[in-house]
């Protein structure tokens, strides 16, 4: 089965049951608690993916670490993904399940890739045009590409507005290139 499919399978049952407690951003929170502490600890992760490791030992030390730090419906989220043999697509599962808590809530992720570091204020100006655009909250991840030159590359899911000066600069280029005006 596909990391997708899998992913998508155990989200939809955990944002299903959140959505019934009413408690989607506690367990989002416990959820990129989790995700923090498996990107933190490689060796965790190893222990889960090793074969030759028990799922009661698995189980048992998943429930040492995390017992006190989340809610029990996660930690019986993460038993269940364990015992079914479905430890490697945790991270997946966790991924799927933010996106469609925010998804649910009215929340958008959106990427913005500048060339220099933002500035709060530009960030906040950012933040609101994408607001009034979408009509949606937004999250906000900013990365730093120098080779853009200068703008911005705004990527909501699959859309992407490249406001960049290189694509501009790549776009006069063809265009005079296409006219023959330059020689």
């Amino acid at each position: 089965m596909s990391t997708e499919i899998v992913a998508d399978k155990y989200s939809s049952a955990m944002l299903e049951l959140a959505s019934e407690q009413g408690s989607l951003v506690d367990i989002e929170t416990d959820l990129l608690y989790v995700a923090s502490v498996l990107e933190d600890q490689p060796e965790l992760r190893s222990f889960l993916n090793n074969p030759v490791v028990t799922m009661d030992a698995k189980i048992a030390l998943v429930g040492k670490i995390f017992s006190s730090a989340i809610q029990k419906v996660v930690l019986h989220f993460l038993y269940v993904m364990i015992k079914r043999g479905r430890y490697r697509f945790i991270d997946a599962a966790i991924r799927s399940f933010i996106k469609k808590s925010r998804e649910a809530r009215g929340i958008i992720e959106a990427t913005v890739t500048v060339a220099e570091p933002l500035t709060d204020a530009m960030r906040g100006e950012v933040e609101a045009k994408l607001r009034a655009i979408t009509g949606k909250d937004v999250i906000l991840s900013v990365r730093q590409n120098p080779s853009i030159m200068g703008g911005l590359i705004i990527q909501i899911g699959d859309k992407r507005i490249d406001g960049s000066v290189a694509r501009r600069l790549e776009e006069l280029e063809k265009s005079l290139l296409k006219t023959d005006s330059i020689r």
